[in-house]
């Protein structure tokens, strides 16, 4: 009977496994309407206007320029009184030119190319390797109660001025507070890789603060995340950890445990790489512990993987290490 048994749970196991590697595997790719907050409204750029879904960026007073520059894809919107989950996924800082490829939210190299600053919105396709993509087909967020949307540039850039900083916070903060009733909320999920991390991680310690979100469970993860330690961003300091997989790369310590005081149906995951972003400037990932750990409320791990290809890179031995992950502790936390 007991040899039954064995033989049961291990067939059970196989199968499971199986069943979990096949639903990590890469989707369609999937059609996105990419919208701009604000928009020029003729050649010179001389009137402009901020579109009336994303008011809370004028209402904060996030300059006219990172509201221009700002990307945001809606993938679903319930009716407000509907929403039960609420998703909210950013990429990178994007670097000069036509915009950077994202393993997170799935956006593509060149995805400004023809969507420039006169546009107020243009169609754009998430890659099915990517994070969001995996997350959205995910059963823990249903389409018809699940407010869902990425940023392919969230405009959260390394260099701007904390007062900036806070403002374009509070502009998605209260844009996606005004999706849902906190009363009907089941759970929140928040993702981003290097500075959109940092905006994920911002936006959770907001909505923890918040007695009306606190309870609710959030899931948070941050892929190398990058805050500023000399802005004091989430807590980040000048001490820092050597990744214990290559000393070349070190990420700055913040102590998160400070930052979540309220830990009930929180679970943060976080991995760390530790290169510097940009060679020679010091800029690096945030961490709260040296090794690898796991208290429940706050998972860690670190990989030897340069920042780019953390951010950036889909291939399968890559996103093994990466997406994958993530995508196993966000079934482990439901």
């Amino acid at each position: 009977m007991n040899n039954q048994i064995i033989r049961f749970l291990a067939h059970w196991v196989i199968l499971f496994g199986a069943f979990q590697a096949k639903a990590f595997e890469p989707k369609s790719d999937l059609s996105v309407n990419l919208e701009r907050v604000r928009y020029c409204q003729n050649f010179w750029c001389t009137r402009q206007d901020t579109q009336t879904e994303y008011l809370a960026w004028e209402q904060e007073g996030v300059s006219n320029t990172h509201q221009l520059y700002t990307q945001i894809a809606r993938l679903r919107q319930p009716a407000r009184e509907d929403v039960r989950n609420l998703v909210f996924i950013a990429a990178g800082q994007q670097p000069p030119g036509y915009g950077s490829e994202s393993a997170v939210t799935g956006q593509g190299d060149n995805y400004k190319r023809n969507c420039g600053i006169s546009e107020k919105s243009c169609s754009r396709n998430i890659d099915g390797r990517s994070l969001a993509r995996q997350v959205l087909d995910s059963e823990h967020f249903p389409e018809d109660d699940t407010f869902f949307a990425v940023a392919f540039d969230a405009q959260f850039n390394y260099l701007v001025s904390s007062g900036e900083k806070s403002r374009i916070e509070s502009a998605y903060l209260n844009w996606l507070k005004s999706k849902a009733y906190a009363s009907n909320l089941e759970s929140i999920y928040l993702a981003g890789s290097s500075r959109g991390g940092c905006l994920a991680m911002r936006l959770a310690k907001a909505l923890r603060n918040d007695p009306d979100f606190r309870n609710i469970r959030t899931i948070v993860h941050s892929f190398d995340g990058v805050c500023k330690w000399d802005q004091n961003e989430m807590g980040v300091t000048s001490s820092f950890f050597r990744n214990p997989e290559n000393s070349t790369y070190l990420s700055y310590y913040t102590d998160l445990n400070a930052q979540f005081p309220y830990k009930d149906n929180l679970y943060i995951r976080q991995l760390a790489g530790g290169d510097e972003v940009i060679e020679f400037t010091g800029v690096h990932s945030f961490v709260y512990t040296a090794e690898d750990i796991n208290l429940g409320w706050y998972a860690q791990s670190w990989v030897n993987l340069d920042h780019i290809t953390i951010d950036r890179d889909m291939y399968p031995e890559v996103r093994d290490q990466t997406v994958v992950p993530f995508l196993k502790h966000l079934e482990e936390v439901f």
